[in-house]
């Protein structure tokens, strides 16, 4: 049974309220998480392609030391990537570990120069990541990256490589 308020003069019952949340208050709320997540979700999202962009780098360095071990056994880098090891081919996969992106190498027609290249997938999540879309080393080891318009560059830039 509900006590009697002292202080209401007519001696009127009073019955006990409910606390909660107006529908007000809840958007309000509402607003205001979806304001902070437009804000923080591009931070994220660049930490993240940074993050992956860890995926090519090692893939690239990877076929750079394959490469030289290549040449020292056959004289000549190899021309092309696949699952056999001969003088033709480069025994790793096509697609960085991570799967963000696929692996390609370019050799000159002497096969005492190449270009190994990693291009973002297109399923994949670094495809929007637009500064860096491609990473490529050379066997001086120069390193490049091209923007998604495909224009390279040898200034780093996005920090494409750091």
């Amino acid at each position: 049974m509900p006590a009697i308020n002292d202080s209401d003069p007519r001696g009127r019952l009073r019955t006990p309220s409910c606390r909660g949340f107006t529908l007000i208050e809840l958007l309000i709320t509402l607003a205001v998480v979806a304001i902070l997540s437009a804000i923080a979700w591009p931070g994220y999202a660049s930490i993240m392609h940074r993050a992956q962009r860890n995926d090519a780098r090692l893939a690239l360095l990877r076929i750079q030391q394959l490469q030289e071990m290549h040449y020292a056994t056959h004289l000549r880098y190899a021309v092309k990537l696949g699952s056999a090891s001969d003088a033709e081919t480069l025994a790793t996969s096509g697609r960085s570990d991570g799967g963000h992106y696929q692996l390609s190498i370019t050799v000159a027609e002497d096969a005492q120069r190449y270009t190994a290249t990693a291009r973002a997938s297109a399923a994949g999540s670094q495809r929007r990541d637009r500064g860096c879309q491609q990473l490529a080393v050379d066997e001086s080891g120069r390193r490049r990256s091209a923007n998604s318009q495909g224009t390279w560059t040898d200034q780093d830039e996005h920090r494409c490589w750091g």
